[in-house]
């Protein structure tokens, strides 16, 4: 009997975290104050507001968002428990946290974060129609050909159904207090807003470290190993 074995599968972790609706409006009233504060650079009637390109990248050192980043460390332990990687092992370092804004007919295109291990996405205020997110595999590992899993191959009848086997692309339904975390280095967009209302979210990056490195060859060492090359 034949048997199809699906191999190396992108894990994406999605939870709710169950923060006060007061809460989440603050979170997200100072995102909309530093867009509004902000230059607004690389935003346009398509591409949304992002608030590492305006300076306003250390959220997680504001004191108003440490009761969301508490909440982000706990969802970090469970994504790192569904990889069956050991916790305790690891020390995690939030190295940049950003605001988001996406007004009507606005998305954030397609991009990945090179300089990161795990990002995260968190989602204070968001309404119905306001975009989902999406993860791009940039190279399907069942396109056996070229273009052969592109949108135009469905209409053209060359693949017959749409499914998890022949995507390069996932949408992601995400709603008002999700948290979805993911490895930096998977391309992920957003929907376009179709909405007046705004769709506002904070991103995360974090670089994981190892707490005792003794007999360990991969993963970064302790930063505590750490020495400026401009000291010596």
């Amino acid at each position: 009997m034949p048997e199809i074995f699906n191999c190396f599968p992108l894990t994406v972790f999605k939870d709710t975290l169950g923060l006060p609706t007061g809460y989440r409006r603050r979170l997200g009233e100072c995102v909309i104050e530093a867009w509004e504060a902000s230059s607004k650079a690389g935003q346009d009637r398509r591409n949304a507001w992002t608030g590492d390109r305006n300076g306003v990248e250390c959220l997680h050192h504001e004191p108003e968002f440490q009761e969301l980043f508490r909440a982000l460390r706990e969802r970090l332990q469970r994504y790192l428990s569904a990889l069956s990687v050991d916790a305790r092992r690891l020390e995690l370092f939030y190295t940049r946290a950003w605001g988001t804004l996406s007004e009507r007919g606005q998305k954030i295109q397609r991009h990945r974060h090179n300089q990161s291990h795990i990002s995260l996405v968190y989602y204070p205020l968001k309404a119905e129609g306001t975009g989902n997110l999406v993860f791009h595999d940039a190279e399907p590992a069942n396109e056996f050909t070229p273009g052969l899993f592109e949108p135009h191959s469905l209409s053209e009848g060359l693949l017959t159904a749409s499914n998890i086997l022949n995507s390069e692309l996932v949408n992601l339904p995400v709603a008002e207090d999700d948290v979805v975390i993911f490895p930096s280095k998977a391309y992920h967009a957003t929907e376009p807003n179709e909405t007046d209302q705004p769709r506002v979210s904070i991103s995360a990056d974090v670089v994981v470290a190892l707490k005792d490195a003794a007999g360990v060859e991969y993963v970064m060492p302790p930063v505590r190993h750490w020495r400026s090359a401009e000291g010596f």
